[in-house]
């Protein structure tokens, strides 16, 4: 461990006592071919001098637990990323790291490490693994290191049936030594601190009793949703408990089946978005049954410290809830939804989450994390991603967090994935100079126009859209490349981005209507995510805020377009998600002042319903589907209310030196707190009074009126 080499020390299950408990599928997408087990780890050292300190380094393949000395220290791996329906896998794997205070002579360790995903971030090698290396230091400051080995003991833990199965009534396997393997990955450190655990009891602290031979049900809700395992602590000689988790009132998170022959401090390998559960407990034995129950709330560790205060207590609300709602999905990656838990291909989502990261939490480092795994990525499959907004979306957040963070090392880390990225969309070109064939159009928003989901609409209702992305993608690499000295490629995207603008501006504007339609009616092919496209042409407020926003119309031309998509009946709504874009397209056309609060204010009429998680959407795509109401992707009011009460502007990366121009809008007053790696930037408006900001030192701050 001191001379900082990657895990080599690798162990599993011994093949002749498990032969069918090797090997795996690579990702949830094929679980139902899944060989689902948990594997348990175990050693014991003892030594003669006192161990002060430890410094792990754990690594395992699809998940594990690790437990020093009977408790519970944390779970990974960190996320690896990955993409939908990516059966290759993944390039990386990232191992934890922690250090523990201790004061003994004897180290037990203990791991259980479940073998096949079962959820959209597990993802495998294909065979199952642990690694650990741990520097066990010495109160004489001397250290000696343990790693895994031939002399772990291991086994298969039977309670484990399947995912969300545990039964003790099962006969226990014996332990037996574990055998070396070969891992293939390359295995890096993530740069991002541990998970944070804690115990969340729900409302009023219950404890329940079941009576011998009973069935008793009992309902329980917490203050929040949460990303969290269902915890039980029970106290029995025999119990069945069917736990059905709820994220909120009718929304089913999951559910586990527990059986128990004696006590037990119960919590799942699998988390949730939980709200409330529901306990059916029937307790099977000859003396009461008492139920503790908890759930252990985990996320990316760090207090929200970003404050946004007015006289409006509904946009107060709404600010909350996006920053909790944020809170709970940033897990060792950023996350949709720890309901959906998909992988990091939904860059849509992370570019958000990662603005209101800045003015809520202010640590990018998992910010930062997901932009070079994407990276990876994007390499890896040699600039294919499951979504083509998306992956275009990424160059985007590249800019911006490197404005937050001024760190250029991010953009020398990604710069050939955007090469590569850049250069398969070049192959989706047309004659016509716009994207033409690409494999699919996704994804544009969470609404249905005329019949046809905009997840992954046809040509005719997509096209525009995915061009004016990747318009400003090739604007935006050649910021990028400026930054780092790239001249080259600076020029060609610039030459690109010329020509296609031009193109974009002949062929998509009806010069009629004075707006742009969403796509051609030429033929294409079809597959799963790419309809056959249609006739028709359909006019959107997603294609012409997009064609504002991407700098493809400047000017008043611009300001018209946007007063119209303000004002005037189209083929449909935006959902929460897309508004994001309706903001900045606004803030571009100086309209935001006009138009912006009213629009935040639509928020109000989901946090009045649930304050206890952001709702997914507005308004069902389709009938049949149910929102969750723990989704950060429509959270942009968390970073849109308080960068328009300030009027912020970064004019230096880093925060280096930024302008101001506070502004009231309709409220009586507005206090807001910005945290930044220099300190915190504080503005306090009252209407009639002067302002009152500060800002830390080492920051340069411009006002304007």
């Amino acid at each position: 461990m001191k001379n900082g080499n990657p895990l080599k020390n690798w162990i599993w299950l011994d093949k002749e006592k498990y032969p069918d408990s090797q090997k795996t599928v690579r990702t949830s997408f094929e679980k139902d071919k899944a060989n689902y087990l948990v594997a348990e780890f175990k050693k014991s050292v003892k030594t003669d001098k006192t161990v002060k300190k430890l410094k792990i380094r754990i690594c395992a393949d699809t998940f594990f637990r690790l437990f020093i000395n009977g408790e519970f220290v944390g779970c990974g791996p960190v996320a690896a990323g990955g993409d939908f329906e990516d059966l290759g896998g993944t390039l990386n794997a990232y191992f934890n790291t922690y250090e523990l205070e201790c004061d003994c002579r004897e180290i037990n360790f203990f791991v259980q490490v479940q073998l096949s995903p079962v959820v959209d971030t597990d993802v495998s090698s294909g065979f199952g693994g642990l690694a650990v290396d741990c520097e066990m230091i010495f109160g004489d400051s001397t250290s000696e290191n343990i790693v895994t080995d031939t002399s772990w003991l291991s086994r298969v833990n039977t309670f484990y049936t399947k995912p969300y199965c545990y039964d003790q009534r099962i006969g226990e396997c014996e332990w037996s030594d574990s055998e070396p393997i070969e891992y293939q990955k390359n295995l890096k450190k993530p740069e991002i601190p541990m998970l944070h655990f804690e115990r969340i009891y729900p409302v009023g602290n219950p404890e329940f009793i079941v009576p011998s031979g009973q069935t008793r049900e009992f309902h329980v809700e917490f203050d929040k949703i949460y990303s969290a395992h269902l915890g039980l602590s029970v106290k029995t000689t025999g119990c069945e408990i069917d736990a059905d988790i709820i994220e909120y009132k009718t929304v089913h998170s999951g559910n586990e089946l527990i059986a128990l022959t004696g006590d037990c401090d119960y919590f799942g390998i699998q988390y949730h978005s939980m709200g409330e559960y529901t306990l059916r407990v029937k307790n099977t034995s000859e003396s009461e049954t008492v139920i503790k129950p908890y759930a252990l709330f985990r996320c990316y560790p760090g207090e929200i410290l970003g404050e946004f205060e007015c006289s409006d207590e509904s946009l107060n609300k709404v600010f909350d809830v996006c920053a909790w709602t944020l809170k709970i999905c940033r897990q060792s990656m950023h996350l949709d939804s720890p309901k959906h838990q998909e992988p990091l291909a939904c860059t849509g989502d992370y570019y958000i989450e990662s603005l209101m990261t800045a003015f809520t939490f202010g640590d990018m480092r998992l910010a930062v994390l997901d932009i070079k795994r994407t990276a990876d990525e994007i390499i890896h499959h040699n600039g294919k991603m499951f979504h083509t907004t998306y992956s275009l979306i990424w160059v985007q957040m590249i800019k911006d967090v490197y404005l937050l963070t001024g760190d250029k090392s991010l953009i020398e880390y990604c710069k050939d994935a955007l090469v590569t990225l850049l250069t398969r969309f070049e192959t989706y070109l047309g004659d016509n100079g716009l994207i033409e064939n690409p494999p699919d159009y996704m994804f544009v928003d969470w609404v249905v126009a005329d019949g046809y989901s905009m997840h992954h609409p046809p040509k005719a209702l997509g096209q525009t859209c995915l061009n004016a992305f990747y318009h400003n993608a090739l604007i935006e690499a050649a910021w990028l490349m400026d930054i780092i000295g790239c001249d080259g490629l600076k020029s060609k995207y610039l030459a690109q981005a010329g020509e296609h603008k031009e193109a974009f501006n002949g062929i998509l504007f009806d010069s009629d209507k004075g707006l742009y339609f969403d796509g051609l009616n030429t033929p294409t092919g079809s597959s799963h995510w790419l309809p056959e496209n249609i006739p028709g042409r359909y006019y959107s407020k997603h294609s012409n805020i997009l064609a504002v926003l991407c700098s493809l119309c400047t000017g008043e031309k611009a300001r018209e377009i946007m007063r119209r998509v303000m004002n005037e009946s189209f083929i449909t709504d935006l959902q929460p998600y897309f508004m994001h874009y309706l903001f900045e397209a606004l803030k571009k056309t100086g309209l935001y002042k006009d138009y912006a609060m009213p629009q935040l204010r639509r928020w109000s009429v989901m946090t009045d319903e649930c304050s206890k998680g952001l709702q997914e959407g507005w308004f069902k795509p389709e009938e049949s589907y149910s929102f969750d109401h723990s989704h950060a992707w429509g959270g942009t009011p968390a970073y849109q209310l308080p960068t328009a009460v300030t009027g912020f502007k970064m004019l230096e990366p880093g925060f280096k030196k930024i302008s101001l121009s506070p502004e009231l809008f309709d409220l009586d007053f507005a206090n807001v707190k910005i945290p930044t790696p220099l300190g915190e930037i504080v503005v306090k408006l009252k209407k009639g009074e002067k302002p009152f900001i500060s800002v830390p030192d080492g920051i340069e701050l411009v006002l304007e009126s």
